[in-house]
């Protein structure tokens, strides 16, 4: 099956998934939101499959969301009468967590691959992940209050189940970025590797060892240590797309967009 933003291969066991929007640094178009739930799905429905790494074969993972590709899909919406427009919105929102949604629910083990940038609606993606390993070079950012946003994606809701609430709280506040070493402090990253070519070899290995065991085993394990929290994370995530369907401020958002590209070129 071939995809617009993904590039999958077989090995055995593991598919490897990787983004391939080298273009624009991996940002998360609109292709990403609608192929992902049919990548998760291609995993969960091969039962020779056990593991799903997620990567990148560019210098960065993802620099989070496409915003143009998002206005774009926003353009009609925009115009549209109140109740309309939170209908429209609400059924996005639940559309692009739809993919996130199916990986934190499904049976097979997802892994993340970082190296570079992992921003925004990317580190939505990568908290929805099992595990999370990433190369020294990685930089994270829950960015979305920088540009007036609300994360909406899954950040809020499971990051305090990985890394605490004050951490969680400490990246939504400030927006900030931070380095990989604070990143594996907080325990957003189960490991790091000194480079992109050691993390892809540890990582493929580590895949192994979890293909290695028995199928069953691991993923009720997963389910298990996943109802922990599954409820709360589903009923949050449905209360911030129909807080964001009714919220969302479209001109402070390009407002602080535009702030944020030109601090972005300034420090370029």
């Amino acid at each position: 099956m071939d995809f617009n933003f993904f590039k999958i291969e077989k090995d055995n066991e593991i598919l490897k998934v990787y983004f391939n929007n080298d273009k624009s640094l991996n940002a998360l178009t609109m292709d990403f939101f609608s192929e992902l739930p049919e990548v998760v799905k291609l995993a969960e429905e091969d039962s020779e499959i056990s593991v799903v790494i997620f990567s990148s074969n560019t210098k960065h993972f993802s620099v989070g969301l496409d915003v143009f590709s998002f206005g774009v899909a926003l353009k009609d919406i925009i115009n549209m009468e109140t109740k309309e427009k939170r209908k429209k919105l609400y059924k996005l929102i639940k559309e692009m967590q739809s993919g996130m949604t199916l990986m934190e629910e499904g049976s097979k083990i997802y892994i993340a691959s970082i190296n570079g940038y992992c921003i925004g609606g990317a580190l939505d993606f990568i908290a929805a992940c099992d595990l999370r390993f990433a190369s020294k070079d990685a930089i994270f950012s829950l960015r979305e209050a920088k540009i007036g946003i609300t994360a909406d994606l899954g950040s809020l809701q499971r990051l305090p189940f990985i890394i605490g609430i004050a951490n969680t709280k400490y990246l939504a506040y400030t927006g900030m970025d931070i380095d990989v070493n604070k990143a594996k402090e907080m325990g957003l990253v189960n490991d790091v590797f000194e480079t992109k070519e050691e993390l892809d070899e540890r990582v493929l290995n580590i895949a192994k060892d979890i293909a290695e065991n028995p199928k069953d085993a691991v993923s009720n394990s997963k389910k298990f240590i996943n109802n922990l929290h599954k409820q709360i994370v589903e009923k949050e995530l449905d209360i911030i797309a129909i807080h964001n369907s009714s919220a969302l401020d479209f001109n402070e958002i390009n407002e602080y967009f535009q702030k944020s590209l030109n601090k972005g070129r300034k420090n370029g």
